[in-house]
């Protein structure tokens, strides 16, 4: 599954490619406030337990869903970002379901092409999961740190797509911290 994902992020980045090379940019600048007074809802779908920092001892799909708030002007300085709130819902024998919230900055290296980070919390249905064959994922807490990477393009004014890494973790805070992690595609829809 994880092949699959990078094969569509690499598709979505060539594409993307030779329409953002000629906007200004990148070496004129990067934008970090472009959509701060915007709402956004992203939607999409993608491999539970899947990505570079936790073992895939688990398999399965993820709903992924967030939405966006406008930045407040108190955030300006630390270049406005957006306060958002998120779910991945497993579809797996042995789900964990996550419900998170922060903030989340882009940085607009195009007009159009932009790398996303957001930091925040969630809270998760369960610490501790065993699955078919015995492996344990143990999160160390309900409560844990939420950070994300994103690389989207904006297709039109309102509509974009995005490819997501979401990890869940205690930052090696509790005594277990094996993290969980989902990888993606999603729609996004700005107004």
């Amino acid at each position: 599954m994880n092949k699959a994902l990078l094969a569509l992020g690499a598709v979505l980045a060539l594409g993307v490619t030779p329409a953002v090379s000629q906007e200004a940019g990148f070496l004129g600048g990067i934008q970090f406030d472009k959509n701060a007074d915007k709402y956004e809802v992203r939607l999409g779908g993608g491999a539970y337990d899947a990505g570079p920092f936790t073992p895939e001892s688990f398999d399965g799909g993820v709903v992924n869903g967030e939405f966006l708030f406008p930045s407040f002007d108190v955030l300006k300085p630390i270049g406005s970002p957006r306060p958002y709130i998120g779910t991945d819902i497993a579809i797996s024998d042995d789900p964990i379901h996550v419900l998170y919230a922060g903030l989340n900055w882009q940085a607009y290296l195009t007009q159009r092409f932009y790398l996303g980070f957001s930091l925040g919390g969630s809270v998760n249905t369960d610490s501790k999961r065993t699955n078919d064959e015995g492996s344990e994922r143990d999160l160390g807490s309900n409560i844990l740190f939420h950070l994300q990477a994103t690389a989207g393009v904006d297709i039109t004014e309102k509509l974009g797509a995005e490819v997501f890494l979401n990890h869940i973790s205690n930052a090696n805070l509790g005594p277990s911290n094996d993290g969980l992690e989902s990888t993606g595609v999603r729609l996004t829809w700005k107004f």
